[in-house]
């Protein structure tokens, strides 16, 4: 996130190893493995977060809330960042940064026998942690956009993330993505966190917004969810083969 390439990552819900490993051999940097909306839980993360380890690609889990025994618990399955959802306000991200960072930068819980400590008991692993751990919080909701000056404030914190679709409900213009009030608040909010070397993601649904997100600025961009391009990629196959018959 420090670099100056972007990254390109896709939401996962399909809770399978081989649906990350295709993300990873199709070029995404990374994958955002989705508690919030995926079937799955906590304990089904393991093999998910091994199969991005294995395919050389970053692992963070979106939790399914702001709650800090969620997210210390991610955090030691071996998640490489946490991306936390409906943050509206700078209490409430200072909430996700202190459940994942050790003491005395936060209030994780400190146990380096986990995975994410490769289970070998180091103290050091403690402050690596620390550093390494990116913490995320979603700005999803008008209250979250007009708190924002506030948010980006919050010590140790790594990023946002900007949820269009629910900003547009919040909004006024439900799924209206596009919209121009919803473009010029996500604007608003990319040009306050780039003032505070904050990094700044989007959610994409296609391609093409893709790249027109990253040039305006975000360093992060998650174009779409993996069922949304199997069924896409489905569709062509068949659509491909149907034609002449």
């Amino acid at each position: 996130m420090k670099q100056d390439d972007p990254i390109i990552c896709t939401f996962s819900i399909m809770r399978s190893p081989e649906a990350i490993e295709i993300i990873a051999l199709a070029g995404f940097n990374a994958v955002i493995l989705d508690l919030e909306h995926g079937p799955y839980s906590i304990d089904s993360l393991g093999s998910l977060i091994l199969a991005a380890r294995a395919r050389g690609i970053y692992a963070i889990v979106r939790v399914l809330k702001n709650d800090p025994v969620m997210i210390g618990a991610v955090l030691d399955a071996g998640a490489d960042g946490v991306l936390v959802p409906q943050v509206s306000t700078k209490s409430e991200a200072q909430v996700a940064v202190d459940a994942a960072r050790f003491a005395p930068d936060g209030m994780r819980g400190a146990n380096s026998w986990v995975r994410a400590a490769d289970f070998g008991g180091s103290s050091d692993w403690f402050a690596k942690a620390n550093r390494e751990v990116a913490v995320i919080v979603m700005i999803e909701g008008k209250a979250g956009v007009e708190n924002v000056m506030e948010i980006v404030s919050t010590p140790s914190l790594d990023g946002v993330f900007l949820g269009p679709v629910d900003l547009s409900h919040s909004l006024g213009v439900p799924g209206q993505v596009d919209h121009d009030l919803v473009l010029e608040k996500m604007r608003h909010v990319l040009s306050v966190a780039k003032l505070h070397s904050l990094a700044t993601a989007v959610f994409s649904p296609t391609p093409e917004a893709s790249k027109r997100w990253i040039d305006m600025g975000a360093r992060i961009v998650a174009c779409g969810v993996d069922t949304g391009h199997l069924l896409q990629a489905m569709k062509s196959a068949v659509s491909t083969s149907r034609k002449g018959i």
